[in-house]
């Protein structure tokens, strides 16, 4: 397994998995666990349908594996997420897979901060013990990749930019020393060359180098420094808030996530926030036009039609496919972070930039 530039032919790629419908048999009422059913059964039809249009370029797809049994996906008494989106635990760097073995730690503060139950301690030793878990769902991809364990809280596949012998690195907070970020990358990559990219937060929620040249971007930023002579297209900030369908979002849960029909049930926004309050993020935020996986230097995929994302690929001779995922409102994740890229054919190259 090899991956040197993300827009090289892409050859194998792990494709996320939700939990069964069967799972949700633990809902007592009837319309609510029907509605998650529902959720679960076309997220793995929307899976289904993006597995097709890979394997027509001939990408063999991977899957995580969900246990027959739901109790192993408790922890502390709390169900763990389902591995839709392997984008968030792993990635390949050239050849080997580097798996931080350590819970996000910026993320890890956040959640702390939200909750009142448990001391600093517990927490932390909660959140590695499900950390653990999620990895487990990848125990059998793994087998297959050159694993490179780490503990450095900026590798992964949503904050690593894989440019031939250039690395880039997404900050994750305001609040991030550079100094220190370059200096530990610059130790565990000293054969690249190694950026530092202000995204605060997922960098594949924020810009994409689609192509050489061609960077897709949410963020207000001229990317001078690290692609001075590229082409920048700058999508607008999410609507979402202004859609009337989505407005109760903003009422019910400050537009983290939603499901259609969610306000005509109270007990589904109890649910959510009873057991799976860390199963989704913050959707508001999010434009799903520059969440894109590369399949090869012609061919791109997007989980919705991008107007100014289309027009930017078009110009650059690539065709964007549009494969639905109708719950990416909940799961806060389009094609990218639903998706990783484990093996690409190409060879180690420096890009212009």
């Amino acid at each position: 397994m090899t991956v040197y530039q993300h827009w090289d032919p892409l050859e194998v790629c792990v494709v996320g998995q939700a939990y069964p419908p069967e799972f949700y048999s633990w809902i007592k009422d009837s319309k609510t666990r029907k509605k998650f059913e529902q959720v679960a059964i076309e997220t793995e039809e929307d899976f289904q349908k993006l597995i097709q249009l890979l394997e027509s370029f001939s990408v063999e797809v991977l899957r995580p594996h969900i246990p027959t049994q739901f109790n192993d996906c408790i922890v502390d008494g709390v169900w763990v997420p389902p591995p839709v989106t392997p984008r968030d635990y792993f990635i390949q760097i050239h050849d080997q897979l580097w798996v931080p073995v350590t819970p996000n730690a910026n993320h890890a503060h956040n959640a702390f901060k939200k909750q009142t139950a448990k001391s600093w301690a517990q927490f932390q030793r909660h959140d590695q013990l499900k950390h653990v878990r999620k990895l487990q769902f990848y125990s059998e991809i793994f087998k297959q990749c050159n694993v490179k364990p780490t503990d450095c809280s900026y590798i992964s596949g949503c904050f690593v930019g894989r440019l031939g012998k250039d690395l880039f690195f997404a900050t994750q907070t305001v609040f991030d020393d550079w100094t220190a970020i370059q200096r530990q990358v610059d130790q565990l990559f000293p054969d690249t060359t190694n950026h530092i990219v202000d995204a605060q937060g997922h960098g594949d929620a924020v810009y994409c180098p689609v192509a050489p040249g061609l960077i897709i971007s949410i963020a207000d930023e001229d990317y001078k420094e690290s692609f001075p002579t590229w082409e920048i297209v700058h999508l607008p900030e999410s609507h979402y808030a202004a859609h009337k369908m989505f407005q109760a979002s903003m009422k019910l849960n400050a537009g983290k996530w939603y499901i259609p029909g969610f306000d005509e049930n109270p007990l589904i926004t109890e649910t959510v926030n009873s057991y799976m309050d860390d199963w989704v993020g913050e959707v508001s935020e999010t434009v799903f036009g520059v969440n894109i996986l590369i399949i090869n230097p012609t061919n791109v995929v997007l989980a919705e039609y991008n107007e100014q994302a289309c027009s930017a690929l078009a110009r650059h001779g690539i065709t964007a496919h549009i494969s639905p995922f109708r719950h990416k409102y909940f799961w806060d994740a389009g094609i990218h972070c639903v998706t990783n890229d484990l093996k690409r054919r190409g060879t180690l190259t420096k890009i212009s930039i």
